[in-house]
């Protein structure tokens, strides 16, 4: 039996550690804010691929608490500046033997981990899923719900291999990428215009912004910014790329973001992995993205007023 610790039990990380679960892996949890609640009756999961309870083998407080050896350790915490996920990651990276799963959005996140375990594999992933958690103990899935995963930096291995099989017996469609920098670029393309936009148009959904013409407007600039700075890091996202996110949005059920999730939940924006490092790339590179400092500039005293 495979043995999962997920670390970031949130809704992301709890609906496809769930999946996991239903096709025969054991996962344990790391769920703070949702212990008690989660300790006595499980998750239950309100799913458009069908409903489910998800009773993990343990339910622990602090990752230090587990005390097994886990063949795979996934990482769904959001990715900010004061949250050290090393920190949380040494206490069960015990064997060289474990692979080190980050389902986490942004750019060039990686390497912090990466640095800290050189031993162990490391496989970056992307999450293509629209869920929320509404209440303690509860995840709302409302649209898409699949993985694509690979190697960092590059590459697909065996390990990679098990976990997609494993995802795939709970009904999770995990892709495996050869070229998951790529992919990482391709999901930023939609993460860094609809999830600042949203909070900065007043909380709206995806479907309000690609509603209005002058949002859907924004959020193609910033499409557009977004490929000239891949581009000049030699990633290769097009405009044909562009249109096929916008595409893919305007026929997603009406979405609140994960930034919006967190910003109505009065949480810290993930502002640096989505906006931050895009833009300091893009400075490093003499790529002109004024839409996108804007963006940056706002979000970051949003954070800063509301910590």
């Amino acid at each position: 039996m495979m043995n999962v610790l997920l670390i970031g039990a949130g809704a992301v990380g709890t609906y496809f550690c769930g999946r996991l679960a239903q096709g025969g892996a054991k996962v344990a949890v790391v769920a703070r804010g949702d212990y008690e609640v989660v300790k006595e009756r499980g998750y239950h999961i309100r799913s458009v691929a069908g409903d489910f309870d998800f009773h993990p083998a343990a339910v622990l407080k602090d990752s230090a608490d587990y005390q097994e050896t886990p063949d795979y350790v996934i990482a769904a915490t959001k990715v900010l500046p004061e949250l050290d996920l090393v920190g949380m990651l040494r206490p069960v990276i015990r064997s060289p033997k474990t692979v080190i799963v980050l389902i986490q959005n942004g750019i060039d996140i990686e390497k912090t981990v990466r640095a800290a375990f050189p031993d162990n594999e490391l496989l970056s992933t992307i999450a293509y899923i629209g869920v929320s958690r509404p209440a303690r103990g509860e995840v709302l899935h409302q649209g898409s719900g699949n993985l694509k995963t690979g190697v960092y930096p590059s590459g697909i291995s065996e390990s990679a291999k098990r976990l997609a099989a494993a995802f795939g017996a709970g009904g999770v469609k995990c892709e495996l990428c050869e070229d998951i920098r790529f992919v990482r670029w391709y999901k930023l393309l939609w993460n860094l215009p609809f999830n600042p936009v949203s909070v900065l148009a007043g909380r709206v959904d995806t479907r309000t912004m690609t509603d209005r013409a002058e949002l859907e407007k924004l959020c193609w600039s910033l499409m557009l910014e977004t490929i000239a700075v891949a581009n000049a890091c030699g990633v290769a996202l097009s405009e044909k790329d562009a249109r096929s996110q916008m595409e893919y949005t305007r026929e997603f059920p009406a979405y609140k973001t994960s930034m919006l999730q967190d910003f109505e939940a009065g949480r810290e924006l993930e502002v640096e992995a989505i906006l931050g490092n895009a833009v300091r790339l893009a400075h490093q590179n003499n790529v002109p993205v004024p839409k996108m400092e804007a963006c940056y500039a706002l979000l970051k005293s949003v954070n800063l007023h509301r910590s």
